[in-house]
């Protein structure tokens, strides 16, 4: 699937938490017209720019007493005119803090009036693309006369659904002040993400910033959005590869993967997660496992580090300091000065990868590797540095020979394991 972006009605409200601008891709900005001002605009463009949020204007019927949930007999070029100008007022603020507008969606009343009204829908557009031009987004229902109108006007379209709002049979959404109408639980807007996000039918899911619980229930669906994003392919039947991303900690990863009913084991590289589960009985979606550790920063490791005792006495250490330009001893030094984490396990048993190297100690493996590296030889290679646990092939540059460690035991397996932390220290 292609990655569906998670949108937040945001600028409407006073005292606004900013986690909703960390979790929204796109912040819809109330641009006057049913709420908002130019002191809640800036803020709302302040908070996209310190976190990296892309902006969106969200035009309404002028409407601030019914927060412009209600249709108002509006002539399509009075409408028109409207937009425009609410589209503009965002668009002069923006410019000046240097965000760009890239997404316009109209808001309540006015998104649903005119998808079912060819000459409304035409209007909206127009006065969107008179204010921010045709290089935008513009967000709106997966079928009807808005997508009609912005395709006419040359302009991206993005389908959209909703996380937080109950749905009757046909799709529709339940009207506002019925029983349903609005999602407060976590767990429903979750399975409303799933169903949605993997549908095939949209390409933007909302949350309402005014929604009650809306910080929890945005996290909830951007982590599920951000899990299915990863990438996963199927290695036979009985196996699955996932992609993962940089931030997630590998072994919380591996945990959770494990946990899954029918998963017989889970192997996690620098990149990948490889999941093993029973064939007649594959995990329904080992994605989701790992939604709840993407947003969640690692907990504190209370364990002090492993230290590793390094005889720096390594054939390739003359090689490293030449290529780096540095002396033998400032290549130790640099070496021994920073605190590793273990970020995989694998080539031998109980091979750690550690890493990140100081750049300025970063080298290429050799290129020809060596028939045999002797067990406990230490390497670097790229950003990564570890221990040879045995005797072994290898293309690492040798820099030192670890003294007193054992890295593979057949009744502990690997000593190193993911996400412990490691330091060397350098003995004479």
């Amino acid at each position: 699937m292609t990655e569906c972006l998670l949108n937040i009605d945001l600028g409407e409200l006073p005292g606004e938490d900013e986690q909703l601008y960390t979790l929204a891709h796109v912040a819809n900005i109330a641009c006057g017209g049913h709420a908002g001002d130019d002191a809640s605009m800036r803020r709302a463009l302040e908070s996209c720019a310190r976190h990296g949020t892309r902006a969106g204007a969200h035009p309404s019927y002028e409407d601030r007493e019914g927060f412009g949930r209600k249709a108002l007999e509006v002539s399509p070029e009075v409408m028109r005119g409207q937009v425009a100008r609410q589209c503009a007022r965002l668009a002069r603020l923006a410019a000046s803090q240097g965000v760009p507008v890239r997404y316009a969606k109209p808001h309540g009343a006015l998104y649903h009036s005119a998808n079912a009204s060819p000459e409304l829908a035409r209007a909206v557009v127009r006065g969107v693309v008179e204010a921010l031009g045709r290089s935008l987004t513009f967000i709106g229902p997966g079928a009807g006369a808005l997508r009609d109108a912005a395709r006419a006007e040359g302009l991206a379209y993005a389908r959209e659904g909703f996380a937080d709002r109950g749905t009757r049979p046909d799709g529709s959404l339940i009207p506002r002040g019925q029983p349903g109408a609005v999602l407060t639980d976590v767990a429903r807007a979750r399975e409303n993400t799933v169903r949605l996000a993997t549908g095939g039918a949209v390409d933007t899911l909302c949350v309402h910033g005014d929604t009650p619980g809306a910080v929890e229930l945005a996290r909830e669906v951007r982590a599920t959005l951000d899990a299915l994003a990863l990438r996963a392919e199927a290695l036979g039947d009985g196996a699955l590869r996932l992609a993962l991303p940089e931030g997630l900690e590998r072994r919380s990863a591996r945990e959770a993967l494990c946990a899954l009913p029918h998963v017989v084991d889970a192997v996690i590289t620098e990149e990948h997660a490889c999941v093993y589960f029973d064939p007649d009985a594959p995990p329904e979606e080992p994605r989701l496992a790992l939604a709840r550790l993407l947003h969640v920063p690692p907990p504190p490791d209370a364990r002090p580090p492993t230290t590793l005792r390094v005889r720096y006495d390594g054939p390739d250490l003359e090689a490293v300091a030449a290529r780096t330009g540095l002396t033998k001893d400032e290549v130790t030094r640099l070496h021994t000065a920073r605190e590793y984490t273990v970020r995989c396990v694998g080539f031998l048993p109980g091979f750690a990868y550690l890493g990140e190297v100081d750049s300025r100690i970063v080298v290429p493996r050799l290129a020809t590797p060596r028939t045999r590296v002797p067990a406990l030889a230490v390497g670097i290679a790229g950003g990564r540095t570890g221990v040879y646990p045995f005797a072994s092939p290898g293309g690492w540059n040798l820099i030192g020979t670890a003294l007193d460690f054992t890295a593979f035991t057949p009744d502990q397996g690997a000593v190193l394991r993911l996400g412990d932390r490691v330091r060397f220290e350098r003995v004479d």
